[in-house]
């Protein structure tokens, strides 16, 4: 009786167990690929957003994360092959249902080399390249969320630009003299005029996302205001030329992707962002204003730029939606964010002369993307 009983818990045992592994091995599989390290601040966003989703939804699911690093300084063409290569072997060894590429470079090197295989899924975030530039043609394997840069609330932000009032007056948070810049912006005498027209440049990196962001800001209408020479560079030394040179025909300079830029064309050393963001508040003529929050952490006055914990809370959703049986696998709507960031240093816009209604520094605060100085 007692060995019987032994073998009926021992056969229980091992029912549960191989249950339980059964279940695991068929609860579905995501991979995030992330194009930057885990320790970017736009990475450590677009986790968050994804981690609210899987809070708020219980369903079982195998999830791991790939990190390319490929904003890491230095990296040389064979790095970037290996890494590539590594991150081939995780989509192998994981065999995800749902493969989510965050960026252009994960898309660009790994994900749309698994185009018309029967799985993975793909599912792209945050690019900046029309799908098309991937081959994301018309197919029922991909679909995804495009980067949308917010160049309607730049405009309006533009158009809230006031003169800050103290504006002459002596204060502890008065830069030093040779921290000042003369704003380029004139007011009319009556503030409340809203059509003055300001002349818009803009810089970027030459890199693939680089190009792709100054193709939305030329194909944006930014009337009232006139936009002109939107550029490429190379180095910081070209990017100080150029906003020198545009300072005569500019009032507003829009800072796009500026990572990995070099030192000059002579050297591979890479700029900090801190740096650039620093001559730029001190040295630039016309007002920067920053596409990505990164700008403001590297201490420049304002930035308005995509949300990363909304791309990253929409592209679980639309994962768990590709997921659920009941829909029977039918392809989630490729999508664009509407919702943007919006991060301040108060004191920078303040050495400008320059303020803006309260509402952006409440919107700043909000995202935790506030700072006095």
């Amino acid at each position: 009786m007692n060995q019987l009983r032994g073998i009926l818990i021992a056969c229980f045992a091992v029912g549960g167990l191989l249950a339980l592994v059964w279940f695991n091995l068929n609860r579905p599989r995501i991979l995030v690929l992330h194009s930057g390290s885990e320790r970017g601040l736009w990475v450590r966003d677009v986790d968050r957003g994804m981690e609210q989703h899987l809070e708020r939804n219980r369903r079982p699911i195998n999830l791991e994360r790939h990190y390319l690093r490929l904003d890491e300084p230095g990296l040389s063409p064979e790095s970037i092959r290996l890494r590539v290569q590594d991150a081939h072997r995780t989509v192998a060894r994981l065999r995800p249902d749902i493969l989510i590429a965050v960026d252009d470079e994960a898309n660009a090197l790994v994900a749309k080399d698994y185009l018309g295989r029967a799985t993975p899924k793909l599912l792209y975030i945050s690019i900046d390249q029309p799908p098309e530039m991937y081959g994301y043609r018309a197919s029922q394997q991909v679909t995804g969320i495009s980067e949308e840069l917010p160049l309607a609330a730049v405009r309006k932000v533009l158009g809230d630009l006031q003169p800050a009032p103290s504006v002459g007056v002596e204060s502890p948070t008065t830069a030093p003299a040779s921290e000042r810049v003369t704003a380029s912006i004139r007011f009319p005498e009556n503030r409340l005029s809203p059509e003055r027209s300001l002349r818009i440049v803009a810089l970027a990196r030459d890199s693939e996302t680089g190009r792709a962001e100054l193709a939305q800001v030329q194909q944006f209408d930014w009337s009232p205001h006139r936009l002109g020479p939107v550029k490429v560079v190379r180095s910081l030394l070209e990017w100080q030329s150029e906003s020198r040179s545009l300072a005569a025909e500019s009032d507003v300079l829009l800072v796009l992707s500026y990572r990995g830029l070099k030192r000059s064309s002579e050297s591979a050393e890479l700029v900090p962002g801190t740096e650039l963001a620093k001559w730029l508040e001190t040295e630039s003529v016309p007002l920067p204003i920053g596409l990505h929050v990164d700008y403001v952490v590297d201490g420049g006055g304002l930035s308005l730029a995509p949300a990363p914990t909304d791309y990253g809370l929409n592209a679980m959703h639309m994962a768990f939606e590709w997921l659920e049986p009941a829909r029977k696998a039918v392809l989630p709507e490729p999508r664009r964010s509407p919702h943007f960031d919006v991060a301040l240093r108060a004191e920078r816009l303040r050495q400008r002369g320059l303020t803006l209604p309260p509402i952006y520094a409440e919107a700043a605060r909000a995202g935790d993307d506030y700072y006095e100085r």
